[in-house]
């Protein structure tokens, strides 16, 4: 019987097939179908903006939260977002922050042991997490819309009533200083860290590592000072998404918020660059068969009026994947790199950078970085073609249409959005914009904005073989006519320079 099923099956997959090929010989669809992707038809659409302001409440003592109701699912979304982050932080206390947010959710209450709450969580199967980074901090919370009560009740209890407890937070020490002992194991943690020194300076806020004994003074009393000035009541921006009612939970984060300390510092973030001086820096790694190089230079803030195209230009330079010239000359016509291309970020709070980059086998690092530098030039000296203008502006405007994907995505983006100062007609204006960049603007700001005096490059490998070059394109030396600093890898634990 099994076997008449299969021959039956068989015959039936055979006699569709047969009967698809000839439809598709005659040239004719099947409801609908297409022979070609080239002949599909989409209709008209146009982008959707959210207003933030139909979703914007002011709450108590001056935070604001972004409602944005959906009823499809019983679940609920909450995220609170302080402009408050590690730089306020010192050198000596840099590890605070990132420790401090680790025991809030890990350190228990003052009525629940870390394993006791552990277990409620999971009943209630809500999670709970916080984070803090160089400009501001967070707490999130995703629990089913029945169990919200107790949930905020716990993440709250979290944030004021902490109980910071001594044997988790050993344990914490011990797996940040397990993570400390690795910082020269890998060039790809080397590298991005070098190079940070480098591009904004040594002893910039954003380049903080702590040491052995940095790490092993931190105590409650710190961590709880640092969440009391990062969650400070009046300055907070809260998005909600899923199933609930706008206003029963305003009503219950006002409750909450209630509970928080008063706000207590300002948002003064630190913009005193000090980036070392353009050249060639290396930092050796004997030990492996490639090496990573970035080549770029400080960038621009985001208010600069030339940014939109800067982007474009950046685009076709090396951001834009494999339709980029960068990523194609290195990667795809000369197999040097499976990685390679571009960025040039703007800044907000300080000026961004610019930064091309690729890995590549030791001995073909000279080659790779002589194209690099190449297509810089090409593209201040040549005119785009019109095919790579539109590639660009399209590669620039595609993630307009996920802004507002989802509920929770949108109530995001109205946060953000307002953490950024963003105005409000920011997003509608911004296709335009890049729309609006022509060709005689990318060459324009790809002189402008690109300087070949201003370049650092960073090599971190074996850079005997890197430097040399392969024999027939010329050493490192000879193609950037820079002579190589070196850079000392510092010890994991006490960050004293080693030799």
């Amino acid at each position: 019987m099994r076997l008449k099923n299969i021959l039956l099956a068989t015959a039936m997959a055979s006699a569709i097939l047969v009967s698809g090929a000839a439809v598709a010989k005659k040239g004719i669809s099947q409801k609908g179908i297409v022979k070609h992707p080239s002949q599909l038809k989409f209709e008209d659409s146009s982008l959707y903006f959210a207003d933030a302001d139909t979703h914007r409440v002011a709450l108590a003592d001056g935070n604001v939260a972004y409602v944005v109701e959906d009823h499809k699912f019983p679940l609920v979304r909450i995220s609170i977002t302080s402009p408050i982050g590690e730089f306020i932080l010192s050198q000596e206390t840099s590890v605070t922050g990132r420790m401090a947010m680790t025991m809030l959710r890990d350190g228990g209450t003052q009525d629940l042991a870390p394993d006791a709450l552990d277990e409620r969580l999971d009943f209630l199967a809500t999670s709970i997490g916080f984070g803090s980074n160089s400009v501001s901090s967070s707490a999130s919370l995703d629990t089913l819309s029945n169990n919200l009560d107790e949930s905020l009740d716990l993440m709250f209890d979290m944030i004021t009533e902490a109980r910071m407890d001594g044997e988790r937070l050993q344990i914490n020490k011990d797996k940040a200083l397990e993570g400390m002992r690795r910082r020269n194991d890998d060039t790809r943690t080397i590298e991005p860290r070098v190079w940070a020194e480098i591009i904004r300076g040594e002893d910039f806020y954003t380049n903080r590592m702590a040491t052995e004994t940095e790490v092993n003074a931190v105590d409650a009393d710190a961590m709880r000072d640092y969440v009391a000035k990062v969650f400070g009541s009046g300055q907070l921006l809260i998005a909600v998404s899923g199933a609930v009612d706008k206003a029963s939970v305003v009503e219950k984060l006002n409750k909450q918020l209630a509970r928080l300390p008063k706000m207590s510092v300002q948002r003064q973030i630190p913009d005193d660059l000090m980036p070392q001086a353009p050249g060639l820096y290396g930092v050796n790694k004997d030990d492996v068969t490639q090496t990573r190089v970035t080549i770029g230079h400080p960038g621009v803030k985001r208010s600069n009026p030339d940014f939109y195209a800067i982007q474009v230009m950046n685009d076709i330079l090396g951001g834009g994947g494999f339709t980029s010239r960068i990523t194609k000359r290195v990667r795809s016509d000369e197999g040097l790199a499976y990685s390679a291309g571009s960025r040039y970020t703007a800044g907000r709070n300080f000026n961004g950078q610019f930064r091309a980059y690729f890995q590549s086998k030791n001995p073909s690092v000279a080659q790779a970085t002589a194209i690099v530098l190449e297509e810089i030039a090409r593209i201040q000296n040549e005119p785009v073609s019109p095919k790579e203008l539109k590639t660009a502006q399209e590669s620039q405007v595609t993630f307009l249409a996920d802004l507002y994907a989802s509920p929770q995505s949108k109530a995001n983006r109205f946060v953000t959005d307002d953490l950024n100062e963003e105005a409000a007609d920011y997003w509608k204006n911004y296709e335009a914009k890049i729309r609006a960049v022509s060709i005689a603007d990318v060459q324009r700001v790809a002189k402008k904005y690109l300087n070949k005096d201003e370049l650092r490059i960073l090599l971190v490998g074996k850079l005997s073989e890197a430097e040399a070059g392969d024999g027939k394109h010329g050493t490192l030396a000879e193609i950037t006519g820079l002579t190589m600093q070196k850079v000392a890898l510092k010890d994991p634990l006490t960050l004293e320079p080693l030799e």
